[in-house]
């Protein structure tokens, strides 16, 4: 076990999907509705549960992709830091060293906008491939619905 207090693994290691259908197959059972396809109803959640499943994978790998890329932005800028002290601390002419403090300055707010920009981007990118999944799924759903109402009548 990690001490990753990130890692929601173990909270699903007791979760046992069959049973979970099993239990809604048979409370269905316990209903004689006519013309209800319970088989139908039960495989429709579990294509939702995939569809949850497939969409927290999907948010976990862009929160790991996300931290992975700060990570390594941080890393970067605590070199270029490192690097800046350095330069800075060989001028001692007055001109010399406000002049690479403004490049400094500039090429830190420079780099700034351009990691902020890579985050957004990689969070949209992420939502996006969220959404689409929950919309797939949505648009699924309500097609098995209209197909098992038109069935009833």
């Amino acid at each position: 076990m990690t001490n990753n207090p990130f890692d929601f693994s173990s909270s699903f290691m007791n979760y046992d999907p069959q049973a979970f259908f099993k239990q809604i197959q048979s409370g269905f059972s316990a209903y004689q509705i006519p013309n209800l396809d319970t088989a139908a109803l039960v495989e429709s959640q579990k294509k939702n549960v995939d569809a949850l499943i497939t969409a927290n994978q999907a948010a976990l790998t862009g929160a790991q992709e996300l931290l992975k890329q700060q990570g390594e932005m941080l890393q970067q800028a605590m070199t270029d830091a490192a690097e800046a002290a350095t330069s800075l601390a060989g001028s001692s002419n007055p001109m010399e060293l406000a002049e690479k403090q403004k490049k400094l300055v500039q090429a830190a707010f420079e780099k700034a906008l351009t990691n902020s920009t890579e985050i957004s981007e990689l969070v949209k990118k992420n939502q996006d491939e969220i959404s689409n999944l929950v919309n797939q799924r949505v648009s699924e759903s309500l097609q098995e619905i209209k197909e098992s109402i038109s069935k009833l009548g």
